[in-house]
């Protein structure tokens, strides 16, 4: 299947997850933000760090969509259909290359307590590399991700701010020459969030 078809079916899928489920449903589920922190991005195994050598920077950071429904029956439950991607960077000041590997799938995020909001994606996987340099980046076949986050959740009304800590794997093949792509990241996180309260989250 090649990326394109892949990114339909995941997108139809994400969607039928969203809008198919709630027969319970009492409101829209929305967030979007960026975070920053430390990646690892590994090629057949290997670090590419190790390869890039002294004098090299690297930076990482995510961008971030969430749109669903909830809560569901009551429980401070949503389903969410989830985008983003991160982008890890290499830079020695005048050259550099950037990994950056994209998720589209379903997810759920849970309030254990009020303040505390917990989530879960898993879906497909596409990349699209970047550089400055005279080299040729292949996309990818199409591959998997997934990401875990913890957040502490600011608002009392149906609109509120999200700063947590997420972590998020990929994993792809190139194109031509079937290299692994393996990126993972873990990093501080901000978003914006509109959520319609469930009765045990406002108590």
């Amino acid at each position: 299947m090649n990326r394109t078809k892949s990114i339909i079916v995941a997108v139809g899928f994400s969607l039928a997850m969203v809008f198919a489920s709630p027969v319970w449903a009492q409101g829209i589920y929305f967030d979007a933000g960026l975070g920053v922190g430390s990646a690892t991005t590994k090629m057949d195994g290997t670090n590419f760090s190790k390869l890039a050598g002294p004098g090299v920077s690297d930076v990482a950071t995510e961008l971030g969509l969430k749109i669903g429904y909830g809560p569901v029956a009551d429980k401070p439950l949503y389903i969410v259909g989830e985008t983003g991607g991160i982008g890890h960077r290499f830079d020695d000041g005048s050259d550099y290359i950037q990994f950056n590997s994209y998720l589209i799938g379903p997810g759920v995020i849970y309030y254990p307590i009020p303040l505390v909001q917990l989530g879960f994606s898993v879906g497909l996987s596409w990349i699209a590399n970047q550089t400055n340099m005279p080299m040729l980046m292949f996309d990818s076949d199409g591959g998997y991700a997934y990401n875990f986050s913890a957040a502490v959740d600011l608002g009392n009304s149906n609109h509120g701010c999200l700063i947590g800590l997420k972590y998020t794997s990929t994993t792809n093949e190139l194109q031509i020459s079937r290299v692994s792509q393996k990126s993972s990241m873990i990093g501080l996180f901000v978003r914006y969030t509109y959520r319609k309260k469930g009765i045990l989250l406002t108590e």
